[in-house]
């Protein structure tokens, strides 16, 4: 018998990169990193790390399209070594539901660009 699934919204499966900075309980910068997303809701995130997070809290943050930055906080639910040697942390938003769906919004936007611009192979000699 399976997992019974706890989660209120789908994950959207990606592979991103993201940067994050480690917050102590005041909001005072401990470290500054970056991580790779592996899925995202509308109330959190999993993001993979080689280093292990010690604070409880995050501040996540890419550039969007337009190249604005887009930020959300977010608080540790886990962090957990996985096969390869390094860290899956799963992070609950803290923002207002809007706030956390823009970003939600902005960074599978950007994940949908990068993969499809990828995807574009240009031969030797044509010009576009």
């Amino acid at each position: 018998m399976g997992k019974k699934e706890r989660r209120k919204y789908p994950r959207v499966q990606i592979m991103d990169p993201i940067s994050y900075l480690s917050l102590d309980s005041d909001g005072e910068i401990l470290e500054q990193n970056i991580a790779v997303v592996r899925n995202v809701s509308q109330t959190g995130i999993q993001i993979e790390s080689f280093l292990k997070v010690n604070s409880k809290y995050l501040s996540l943050m890419f550039f969007d399209l337009d190249k604005h930055q887009i930020e959300v906080k977010g608080e540790v639910i886990y962090c957990k070594r996985n096969e390869s040697g390094q860290f899956n942390i799963g992070i609950n938003f803290v923002e207002t539901s809007d706030e956390n769906l823009q970003f939600v919004k902005a960074l599978v936007k950007s994940y949908h660009y990068q993969k499809e611009k990828s995807h574009m192979i240009i031969s030797p000699g044509i010009q576009n």
